[in-house]
């Protein structure tokens, strides 16, 4: 045996004793609860075994001990309640990226987790029965290997613990979950046969496997049976959180690190830069598998937390001495009561005698076997002697019926009298444990039920505080346990079963990602809100645990289909009150109830606003609509461009006209200079030419001598002055 394995041997024996020494009185307690409250006519659990001795002494007649047990039907009042409601977890994003869709799918994530360990009816129930019976149940969490698969993918299981007495815990702690236990331990015995079947590797076991060391148990070692013990550790390791200042050339923003996860050379530059840093603890969990006097096996886990989690009914600690009960320790005495009273009521009816009567010789001479049968089986006509058979006398009088003794009617009141401190101590009256009452309302009813349920919330509100423990121990193994890119089931609270991605390396907490196109090009979602997105066909949803933190919330309400049907009732009675209301929410009256062709009709009601299809449709009609508008405007600013690049060009045009004909009238004119100083009239081709510029190419132009221009005919003579027209007929001519 190595030195570390026997450190580890003489560790749990120690901690095993510590245990044992501190829960001794509670566990003998425990027992003495669980076996009272499945007491029953065979066991005679709920009789003393002295007092059962006494009334059956060996040789003699039986006196009755009856078991009629109504604890029983008080615990399971409670824990039928609870089994009728949905108890779960709700998973809550708080922050450092952490967004509310990807809690949505991590709490579909432990809702799966939850359904394929069948948690509710086989882990939880086990756990709430010892918690109400006997004042504590035990819930197992482990990490094993897809079930039903070909993989090498873990995943998480939710297991029970049958027997509360195997598990072993740190009994120093002081949170009411106890989610600060050091360590655990399950404790079971197996015979040496099944061990050496089961283990047949380590079967060379000794037969005092723990000689040597300080603490002897000799309820350890045997020589047929073989003591196998899961033992849990949890240590602390501390760590250094470094700022890290940003890094531009390795395209690094800064913040937050853990020297852990660091390389040496970025915590040189840290520690050359002074950044700022201080000390964390963070915790974690090693397991050991111990059989006989060694270690099987050990290994780390992907828990931060003991993953064994109790539900504790009413824990105490008084004078140092740790006890823990639940309902039936209060129904003890009057349960007893209760049989010893009834079993004396029997009793005294079976010792009264049934129809003596009183006769003389002569009135039954002859007929003695009719009247001493009389009593076990009644005739339907008894015959007497009227005349004495002896003489023939007549007899006076006929035989007289002896009247039984009065019973004490004390063995019934005391029955009633603990039956109704029965109700005291649990809080559940006649009422609620289903009696007709005076209530007559549904809100009357619901307000008796309410009181009981308020007499026994603890055990409610203690089974929310374990279901908190079992999420947070979850959610911090679900980024451990699902470490590479895989698919996982998602279940909704309806029982809707999906599918989602968890993808360690998204960069974000959540996304989603859409099938690529037929032609094989790679497409992004719309943006918009993710539960639109998740509308398009073949989408799905990609979480990457190790983004943000979150926390967990317990809840424990009605199942989901008490939901629906006080949804069903609530929307009924609305809408009786206002029918209009049936043609804008007739769809979800219909979608919450439960009879068939209930979800075609509601398809059938639902307004066309509300279709999913159509709504695809228009938000697809919508973003071509802004696609268009896009393009549009892209060719508005095309066709302005152009239009000012035309307007430019014409005008370089134009401008390059007037440089040419001013260039060219400014060769004229110095031509014209240069001409005219020698000959004037060579100016005349070229004055002929600049006429025809202004006038026209096809203008009829002659460079001869002036004709006298031809004059109007006119009174006025020439230079004359003129006269003003006359007017003719009131009309100025």
């Amino acid at each position: 045996m190595s030195e570390r394995d026997a450190d580890i041997l003489r560790e749990v024996r120690e901690r095993f004793k510590h245990c044992d020494e501190r829960e001794s009185e509670a566990r003998a307690r425990y027992k003495d609860d669980l076996r009272f409250l499945h007491g029953d006519a065979y066991n005679k659990f709920q009789w003393d075994e002295a007092v059962v001795r006494a009334r059956n002494p060996p040789g003699q007649g039986g006196r009755p001990c009856l078991t009629v047990n109504k604890v029983a039907q008080h615990v399971l009042q409670v824990t039928n309640d609870a089994r009728q409601n949905q108890m779960g977890v709700k998973v809550v994003a708080t922050g450092f990226g952490a967004t509310a869709k990807a809690g949505e799918a991590m709490e579909g994530i432990v809702r799966h987790i939850e359904a394929q360990s069948n948690a509710q009816q086989n882990a939880y129930a086990n756990a709430i029965l010892g918690q109400v019976g006997g004042g504590i149940g035990w819930v197992h969490v482990v990490t094993d290997y897809v079930r039903g698969a070909d993989t090498f993918d873990q995943d998480l299981f939710i297991e029970s613990v049958p027997d509360p007495l195997s598990v072993y815990s740190d009994p120093d702690c002081r949170e009411p979950d106890h989610s600060d236990m050091q360590w655990a331990m399950i404790v079971t015995t197996m015979s040496r046969g099944e061990f050496e079947r089961e283990y047949p590797r380590d079967k060379n076991l000794g037969d005092k496997p723990f000689q040597g060391l300080d603490f002897e148990d000799k309820d350890w070692d045997s020589k047929d049976t073989v003591r196998v013990a899961k033992y849990y550790r949890r240590s602390e390791q501390g760590d250094t959180l470094w700022n890290v200042p940003p890094l531009p050339a390795m395209q690094f923003a800064g913040g937050p690190m853990r020297e852990s996860q660091m390389p040496p050379e970025l915590v040189d530059l840290c520690k050359a830069q002074n950044a700022q840093r201080r000390q964390v603890m963070d915790h974690r969990v090693d397991w050991f598998l111990i059989g006989g006097d060694r270690v099987i096996d050990s290994g780390d886990t992907v828990f931060k937390n003991i993953p064994l989690v109790p539900f504790i009914g009413i824990e105490t600690l008084i004078d140092g001495k740790l006890d823990r009960k639940g309902l039936t320790r209060a129904l003890t005495d009057p349960q007893r009561m209760f049989n010893y009273a009834a079993s004396k009521f029997i009793e005294g009816l079976a010792a009264q005698t049934v129809g003596s009567w009183v006769a003389s010789d002569a009135m039954v001479a002859g007929r003695e076997n009719e009247w001493a049968q009389s009593n076990i089986s009644p005739p339907g006509v008894l015959v007497y002697n009227s005349i004495n058979p002896d003489d023939g006398s007549p007899v006076e009088g006929a035989p007289e019926v002896v009247p039984p003794p009065q019973f004490s009617p004390g063995y019934m009141q005391a029955m009633q009298t603990s039956d109704l401190q029965m109700q005291m101590a649990s809080g559940q009256y006649q009422a609620e444990m289903g009696a007709p009452g005076n209530e007559r309302s549904g809100k009357a009813i619901n307000e008796r039920q309410r009181q009981s349920d308020t007499a026994n919330y603890h055990y409610t509100d203690n089974q929310g505080m374990a279901l908190r423990l079992i999420g947070r121990i979850l959610i911090d193994a679900i980024p451990a346990v699902y470490d590479t890119q895989r698919a996982v089931q998602v279940l909704g609270l309806d029982g809707a079963m999906t599918q989602a991605i968890v993808d360690p390396n998204l960069q974000q907490a959540h996304a989603v990602a859409v099938p690529d196109a037929p032609d094989g090009t790679p497409q992004q979602p719309p943006a918009g809100d993710p539960e639109d997105q998740l509308q398009i066909e073949g989408a799905i949803l990609a979480v990457n645990p190790r983004v943000g933190r979150y926390d967990v919330q317990a809840d424990v309400g009605p199942a989901w289909a008490t939901q629906r049907q006080e949804t069903f009732n609530a929307l009924m009675q609305a809408m009786q009150a206002a029918p209009e209301l049936m043609q804008k929410c007739g769809d979800l009256l219909f979608r919450s109830a439960d009879f068939p062709l209930a979800d075609v009709i509601a398809d059938r009601l639902k307004p066309a606003s509300e279709d999913p299809a159509l709504m695809q449709a228009q938000q697809m009609i919508q973003q071509l609509q802004q696609h268009i508008g896009q393009l549009t405007q892209q060719l508005k600013d095309k066709a302005f461009d152009q239009n000012l690049r035309m307007q430019e060009f014409q005008h370089d045009k134009v401008m390059d006209a007037m440089r040419h004909d001013v260039d060219m009238n400014k060769a004229d004119t110095d031509r014209m200079a240069a001409i005219g100083s020698e000959d004037p009239t060579m100016l005349q081709p070229v004055l002929l030419r600049l006429v025809r510029q202004v006038l026209g190419p096809n203008a009829a132009i002659s460079m001869g001598d002036p004709a006298p221009l031809d004059r109007m005919p006119s009174d006025n003579p020439p230079g004359g002055p003129i006269r003003a027209p006359e007017a003719v007929n009131g009309a100025v001519q």
